[in-house]
């Protein structure tokens, strides 16, 4: 077990989550911008295109500075991110993945050095030349995808790992293919409108300009129906049970669908404008685009992220990061059977026995120095933290809207829990939800828990106190 971090202002996953769609948006247009220059580049050769040149250079600079600066950058933020918001599960990809990442660092780096040799080997080398290294960084990218959508969709779908606990056996899981070719879809439609930003900053009247601009929404709008067809009839019936069963529950954020939605009609609507108008087509409308794109990519990241609940790794570890499955062939055992007899305080590393209660200060349990409090801090961080807001450290406010994610005292305030007495009972069902995993520990702990909880939600909305502390709020 490892230390637990909260966040700070807001939640821990929504640093993972903006960080990680700012890296999809980017690493998913070198790799489409990639094939499309190639397919540019492979009519420059053989119709002797010399215009097409100028849009390929000023394309992969565009990808050297943006994508590969800055997308790397993020890409190195996933992995800050994701140790700090839940080490044990990454921490089981490295183990279970080790020569794989080794495999996808070899191909990125093939893709950074791909991508300089491209850029300043423009009028240096032949263009046949050119052209096998425009191969070798569409290959390189295409490589780095899909390892790294094989360890992904295994979080997902272990498949037949939990009986081989073999490596291949999870990465060549049941949502692999389907995810690697609506992926592969869906970046030609992100690649469009990079496209569309790099062909509109050429001066109207350009020779080509109108010709590239529509090239690129075609591509754009094949990716598009593509990655929806294979996402209704290939990837969503692929999904176990469980995923299914998230899909329409309360478990997804409102916002969600309806920003995915709004982005595939948004987008479909900017690519027939770009394709039918492509003398119209100007670099702000791009720009607007790549905006609805990441609101979109953002949605359908978490849905995908959600889809595991309440796991982190499907079927083998929960989001609060203990293992529940015995996998004998790997000689991995459930920990919360027996965690759940022994009790969480004091039989996990990082996590305080009862008489270090103490030292948790009084204003991380709302002015309590009531040790049960205390003890229902550290549970809740423990075996909540993962998925909800349970202090204010994860909450700000802003203009009179307090933002937080899955809010514990919201929940409890909308369910009119507020009494430690309902809040226990309400602990002791949360099994039966799809989406949640039964409470771990002893009666003793769960009831401290509860306790907190009371205390936490009070201290969120006085109004759900009893009226004697209601009115010492106020006054």
């Amino acid at each position: 077990m490892y230390p637990f971090w909260e966040g700070l202002f807001i939640h821990s996953t929504l640093y993972l989550a903006f960080t990680s769609a700012f890296h999809v948006l980017a690493s998913h247009i070198t790799v489409a911008a990639a094939w499309f220059n190639l397919y540019l580049e492979r009519r420059a050769v053989r119709e002797n295109r010399e215009e097409f040149y100028v849009y390929l250079k000023r394309s992969a600079l565009g990808l050297l500075v943006f994508a590969y600066v800055f997308g790397a950058l993020a890409g190195v933020g996933i992995w800050q991110t994701t140790t700090a918001a839940n080490p044990r599960g990454i921490s089981t990809l490295i183990h279970n993945f080790v020569l794989y990442w080794g495999s996808e660092w070899y191909m990125f780096l093939i893709d950074v050095i791909g991508i300089i040799a491209y850029y300043y080997t423009f009028g240096r080398v032949s263009r046949q030349t050119h052209l096998r290294l425009a191969w070798i960084l569409a290959l390189g990218g295409t490589g780095t995808l899909s390892i790294i959508v094989g360890i992904l969709s295994f979080k997902l779908t272990p498949s037949a790992w939990f009986e081989t606990g073999l490596s291949l056996s999870g990465f060549f899981n049941t949502t692999f293919w389907p995810q690697l070719f609506m992926r592969f879809a869906f970046m030609f439609t992100i690649t469009a409108a990079w496209a569309l930003l790099i062909a509109g900053s050429f001066p109207r009247g350009f020779y080509q300009r109108e010709h590239i601009i529509r090239r690129a929404a075609l591509f754009g709008l094949i990716g598009l129906f593509a990655g929806i067809a294979i996402w209704l009839t290939w990837f969503e019936p692929s999904l176990p049970v469980n995923a299914k069963a998230i899909l329409p529950s309360r478990a997804i954020p409102a916002p969600t669908f309806p920003m995915i939605y709004f982005g595939l009609i948004a987008t479909f609507i900017g690519l027939v404008f770009a394709f039918v108008a492509p003398q119209m087509q100007r670099r702000i409308f791009a720009v607007g685009a790549m905006v609805v794109l990441f609101g979109a990519i953002f949605g359908a990241e978490r849905t995908r992220e959600v889809l595991r609940k309440p796991d982190i790794i499907s079927g083998y570890m929960s989001s609060n990061q203990l293992l529940f499955r015995d996998i004998p062939v790997r000689g991995i055992a459930s920990e919360e059977k027996r965690l759940s007899q022994t009790g969480m305080l004091g039989n996990l590393p990082f996590v305080p026995a009862p008489d270090k209660m103490a030292n948790v200060a009084s204003d991380l349990t709302f002015g309590s120095s009531d040790p049960e409090i205390a003890a229902g801090r550290v549970l809740a961080i423990q075996q909540c933290g993962s998925c909800h807001s349970v202090s204010k450290q994860t909450a700000m406010t802003v203009a009179g809207v307090r933002l937080d994610l899955r809010s514990q005292a919201n929940l409890l305030k909308m369910r009119n829990l507020t009494t430690a007495s309902k809040i226990d009972a309400y602990l002791k069902s949360i099994g039966g939800f799809p989406y949640m995993h039964p409470f771990v520990g002893t009666d003793a702990e769960r009831r401290a828990l509860a306790r907190y909880f009371e205390a936490f939600l009070h201290s969120t909305y006085p109004e759900t106190a009893p009226t004697s502390q209601a009115q010492q709020e106020v006054k």
